[in-house]
Order: structure tokens, then sequence, then C-alpha cells
């Protein structure tokens, strides 16, 4: 990792915050993201050297008592985001999913609300939400059931995402110009991670996920979207297509102050999801890769771990795995002292 790409910002103001997110989407380097679920969990990433934190919805919403698909309370989510931006000093980008919203103007709404809360990113998704207070009046689709993964009961399967449709690449063109527009008003470049989840839908075949991926990406990154994120896609010859056919025509936001980055021939950000069957990190960089997001999977870990605590509990009353590796009191606990500070001034 070099220093333009993974030294933490000192930039304090939100646009200036923004603007360094978005340069790191344009580093020699890929950003790479250890998705947080809370302020404990951020900070500690933020401890580690990472130069900007990502929340992951599914993640704060299992912490919460809540499935992902936009079931956790909107006014929740928000709170979340914002106990997170307030225990870092890096820019935060939030996972908001399709952004709790049945219409464009609601969606104005809550990305004005989330850049409130403190980020100055947003993942935003085409697939619809499974949560019929999300939905508009003339659309109910899919039972709740159908909408969270499920697989064959391995924790290397493939998921089937989603059985609910995208939404139409229209009308998911017109949500991204509305997020640029809300962001605008807020005076930030809100850097907008435009999710596609072609290769998430059941019954979609490979071919018909890359045709649908090019489509939408190429049409998202010109309706104002910074970067595109595909879930599911791992096959290294396909990422490089989908690179290729992105960056063939495009052109860097005008709100990007790194110069470095303007060259003949610059390379469209796309992001892929860190996991099972995925190129590693420096495989990703060789193939121009610019961000690798770990979504729900350190939640997920974190919950094998103490999965794995309470089982050696049960079965032979000790406590190796919960000494291991264990972060002590000291520095987990001085991580936040600078709040103690903040709050006197």
């Amino acid at each position: 990792m070099t220093a333009d790409s993974q030294t933490p910002a000192s930039a304090s103001t939100p646009a200036q915050k923004a603007s360094r997110l978005l340069e790191l989407h344009h580093a020699s380097q890929p950003l790479i993201l250890i998705n947080a679920w809370d302020a404990a969990s951020a900070a500690m990433i933020e401890h580690c050297g990472l130069p900007a934190v990502a929340t992951s919805s599914a993640a704060m919403a299992n912490a919460l008592g809540f499935p992902d698909g936009q079931f956790l309370p909107w006014a929740q989510m928000l709170a979340a985001v914002a106990s997170v931006c307030r225990a870092v000093k890096v820019p935060v980008t939030a996972d908001i999913e399709s952004g709790f919203a049945p219409d464009v103007t609601a969606l104005e709404t809550s990305i004005t609300q989330i850049i409130q809360a403190g980020a100055v990113g947003v993942n935003l998704e085409d697939v619809m939400s499974a949560n019929p207070a999300h939905q508009s009046a003339d659309r109910q689709i899919a039972n709740p059931e159908n909408a969270d993964f499920k697989n064959s009961g391995s924790a290397n399967a493939e998921p089937i995402r989603h059985g609910n449709p995208l939404f139409p690449l229209a009308e998911q063109i017109a949500r991204i110009q509305a997020t640029r527009r809300a962001a605008q008003a807020a005076g930030i470049h809100l850097v907008i991670n435009a999710r596609t989840d072609a290769y998430w839908q059941a019954g979609v075949s490979p071919d018909e996920a890359m045709r649908g991926t090019l489509e939408r990406g190429k049409a998202y990154l010109q309706a104002g979207a910074d970067c595109i994120f595909i879930p599911g896609l791992r096959n290294p010859d396909h990422i490089k297509t989908v690179i290729d056919h992105l960056s063939a025509g495009y052109v860097p936001p005008a709100d990007l102050k790194n110069n470095e980055v303007h060259n003949i021939h610059p390379v469209a950000p796309i992001n892929i999801l860190a996991g099972p069957g995925v190129p590693s990190i420096p495989e990703l960089t060789k193939l121009g890769v610019k961000r690798v997001s770990y979504g729900s999977g350190p939640h997920r870990a974190a919950m094998g771990l103490l999965r794995r605590i309470a089982s050696e509990a049960r079965a032979s009353g000790t406590f190796q795995t919960l000494i291991e590796g264990a972060v002590p009191y000291e520095e987990i606990n001085g991580l936040f002292r600078r709040h103690v500070a903040e709050t006197k001034v």
C-alpha cells in the first residue's frame, strides 16, 4: 500500500472529506474498505491505518436486531451511521441499500439526511426493496423471504440474492441523478458507489449478468455515479472486461482535485466485494480494480469468533479462544478517550 491511497486524511469539513474519498478512488492502489457496523468497529478500522471507513447495511441491521433488506428503521440507520461518523476522523461512506425510499423525492430526502449524519459517500443499489414500506404504491414485489440470500448450507456457497427485480434502467438513472442533486444542494461531491446486482439475480446466466452489468455500469457513470459496485463478480477475465468497457470514453469527475489521475487513459473505478473465490488484492490491483470492500464479512467473522468462544465455554470450560488475539482493554478503550476530551472543550 502506498501513501497516495492509504494515508488517513487530515481533512475535517464534509466537503474536504468528500474530496478526499473521491481522490482515493483514483489513486494508484485500490481503496480497501473493511466495513464497520458500529462505532467501535469503525474506530478500530481507523486505528489500523485504513484511510476511510464504509458501513455495511446488513451488518448494521443484524447488530440492531433486524434482517438485511431495508427492514432496519431508517431513523435507526441514520443514528448508527452518525455514531460511526463521530467515532472517526477519516471519510465515511454509508451503505443505504436502495435508499429506504419508495420514489425519487423520498430518495433525495434520504440523501440529505445521510449527509447530515456525516457520511460523504453512499452505496446505492439497483435492486428493489423487499420491505413494502419502501415500495412505491403502484408496485408490489417479491415476498421478503425471497429477498435475502440463500445458500446450500456451506459458508463458501455461491449466494443467490434478491428474488426481487432490479429497478428499470431509466428509473435507476433518475435515482442516481436525484442523489447527485441532493448532494450538490448540500455543498459536497458525495461519492456515489452505484451498485448493480446483475450477478446476484436468480436464474440469470453469467452472459446475461455480464451484458446487464456493462449496460448499467456505463449508464450509471454517465448519470453521475463515481464508482460501480458489482457484487458477485469474481472471474478475472470478466473483471478485466468490465473495467475495459467502462473505461472506454470515461471522463473523471470535474470535482476531482488530484491532477495525477487526469491522464490520457483514465480507469473507471469499479468495486469488487471480497470473499470466496475472489482474486487477492494484489491480483485485483493488476487488473485495475480501484475499490475492494468487505461487506458484511467482518461482522459475520466476528460472530463466528463469538460462536467459537461460546462453544468452547460449553465444551471444555476453558478460555483459549477468548484470549487469543483479543484487543487489550486499554487499547480499545483508548480509541474513545478523545471524544471525552472533545466534549469538555
